[in-house]
């Protein structure tokens, strides 16, 4: 009776397929995190300039209230009633990043390190 199996040549052959498999994987989800990081900075940034919205609306134009002061050094902002700068009355939570905007809250930008400013490939 003649015994079928694989051979040492084909064993090495599917080894160096999946070798070659689990590296794509492997370099393919290397970049996730900074993808992720990326992705939430973008969306609190868009709740920031929300928060900023709302209130050059209700406040600014509805109510007279003064408008929001320039901020060139980056700050991370609180939320509440009593927050500084004001705007912070319309976000739920502290920001887990930093900010600095021009007068009246034009031109937000979000600030973290470098790697994270760019977006991700």
């Amino acid at each position: 009776m003649k015994q079928r199996a694989f051979t040492l040549l084909e064993l090495v052959i599917v080894l160096a397929i999946l070798s070659v498999l689990v590296a794509v994987v492997a370099l393919s989800i290397g970049g996730l995190p900074a993808i992720a990081r990326w992705r939430a900075m973008q969306t609190e940034k868009g709740v920031v300039q929300a928060a900023i919205d709302a209130y050059n609306t209700q406040n600014v134009a509805v109510e007279g209230a003064p408008a929001i002061a320039a901020s060139p050094v980056g700050q991370a902002v609180q939320p509440g009633p009593d927050s500084q700068p004001d705007f912070g009355r319309y976000l739920k939570r502290m920001t887990a990043y930093y900010y600095t905007w021009e007068a009246g809250g034009e031109s937000l930008a979000v600030l973290a390190a470098p790697e994270d400013l760019q977006e991700p490939e």
